[in-house]
């Protein structure tokens, strides 16, 4: 438990307004300029629990939960293996694991889903009607009477106004906000605030607290099939590849910040959170090896050649690492500076079409950039959008190795090693993280940002070539 205060960023200098100075590591703060100009509060000593006043102010803060519990986690597997001629091994296994209570993030100030009881319906449902009329252009005159806003604020005095009905009164502001739907809620809870009545959507001490608790889970299953061949005289390889699918309610860490993403958006429905964990790779090839190249005095061939001969092209190794696995899920795009679900993080867009990755022309979706843009659409009231439904292209890497040892002439225990090596030899250079994921209002009727999904860096290392002698004795 703490409390901090910061000095605003240059509201001092070394001319008009002098920065204060250090005089050692015991020195007292809180008499230091420019804090007491700038009126900033500063607390005479601190009390626990801290509590912020219900003043309906929309404080955005972090904190913990108190029922927190140690997570849970199973597992089980299943192998089957056999031998083979030639002295391979195969081997298929199964992996599977499911983990519970789980440390995420979610907002325990959420915005009330409030049900009206005579037509049974709740906010999410009558809000979403009245945005789907606001993308569709309809205009305040052709709204109908919901029963949900006309059974809940239809008697407050003064709500309707001039616009006829307490529904149309909701559309008007919502047609002002621009499906940032939080500020609609927050403008009908100020308006009944002003008006003697108790708020109906926030909690009057936060607009948002996200709070760390034990609520979050995730499931893995996974085959994979292995073939070795590990005691071979002149052959040693190991290929794997591995089928997986990773889901979960939260990606984050626990160093992450308070509304990262390890922070469910909406804990009223947090399945809506529940997709393709971040770190989700379902298909991973690799391979390695080491070959003695069948070459010189007794091999395959040249195996009659001299000693000069041998000790040139006779004796070399070759060794090597593949990797590829297919793309990483990628956040997916996000309205940009409205907030339709919760007060302090945007919800993500929601398809309304397929959408095919393209990664083409320095952007993922490269192939017809405006035709992607426009498949999506705002969230509605309570919707958290599509989480991780977007890839990065897949990453690909092959290192390999020659190398070849010199017995020297005057003692067989002196040896001269030689070796090149390079790294990602094929110099393959796939994309690894893009910009402007924001999609602005009703993108639907839009073209698409010239910056919008475009690559900004690649996965892994270009090629590096490096070359070594070792003399051993």
């Amino acid at each position: 438990f703490s409390s901090s205060r910061s000095i605003v960023p240059g509201t001092c200098n070394t001319t008009t307004v002098l920065c204060p100075a250090f005089t050692g590591f015991s020195q007292q703060v809180r008499n230091l300029l420019p804090l007491s100009p700038f009126n900033i509060a500063l607390p005479s000593n601190l009390t626990f629990p801290q509590t912020a006043p219900s003043d309906n102010v929309r404080r955005i803060e972090s904190t913990l939960d108190e029922n927190l519990v140690a997570p849970i986690s199973y597992n089980w597997n299943l192998t089957f293996e056999r031998s083979l001629p030639a002295g391979l091994v195969v081997q298929a296994s199964y992996t599977g694991r499911a983990a519970r209570n789980l440390l995420a993030a979610r907002d325990i100030m959420a915005l009330n889903n409030l049900v009206d009881p005579r037509s049974g319906t709740d906010w999410y449902t009558a809000a979403g009607m009245l945005e789907d009329f606001r993308h569709q252009g309809v205009p305040i005159t052709s709204i109908a009477p919901i029963p949900y806003f006309e059974n809940l604020f239809g008697a407050v005095p003064g709500f309707i106004g001039g616009n006829g009905s307490a529904t149309r009164a909701v559309y008007a502001l919502a047609l002002g906000n621009g499906n940032d739907w939080t500020e609609t809620q927050n403008n009908i809870d100020e308006f009944l605030t002003d008006a003697g009545l108790s708020p109906l959507f926030y909690q009057p001490q936060y607009g948002a607290l996200s709070a760390r608790s034990s609520i979050g889970r995730s499931n893995y299953h996974a085959g994979s099939i292995s073939v070795r061949q590990r005691l071979g005289q002149k052959l040693t390889l190991d290929f794997n590849y591995t089928l997986s699918h990773s889901m979960d309610d939260a990606s984050g860490l626990q160093t992450d910040g308070s509304y990262g993403t390890a922070f469910i958006l909406n804990p009223i429905r947090q399945s809506d959170n529940y997709a393709n964990s971040d770190f989700d790779v379902r298909h991973v090839i690799n391979f390695n090896g080491v070959w003695q190249l069948p070459v010189g005095r007794g091999q395959w061939l040249l195996g009659n050649a001299n000693k000069v001969v041998d000790a040139f092209l006779g004796g070399w190794q070759l060794s090597g690492i593949y990797r590829w696995n297919s793309g990483l899920p990628l956040y997916s795009p996000y309205d940009d500076g409205r907030w339709a679900t919760n007060w302090n993080v945007e919800s993500s867009g929601v398809r309304i079409r397929p959408v095919q990755t393209c990664p083409d022309g320095g952007s993922l979706f490269g192939c017809n950039r405006d035709y992607a843009y426009q498949s999506w659409r705002n969230a509605r009231p309570g919707e958290t959008g599509d989480r991780n439904v977007i890839r990065l292209p897949g990453y690909v890497s092959l290192d390999m190795g020659l190398a070849k040892s010199f017995k020297m002439p005057w003692g067989e225990n002196h040896k001269l090693q030689v070796r090149a090596e390079a790294f990602n030899v094929t110099n393959t250079q796939n994309f690894g993280s893009v910009t402007n994921l924001t999609i602005e209002l009703d993108p639907q009727n839009a073209t698409a940002p010239s910056d919008w999904w475009n690559f900004s860096a690649i996965q892994g290392s270009p090629r590096v070539m490096q070359f070594g002698f070792r003399y051993s004795f």
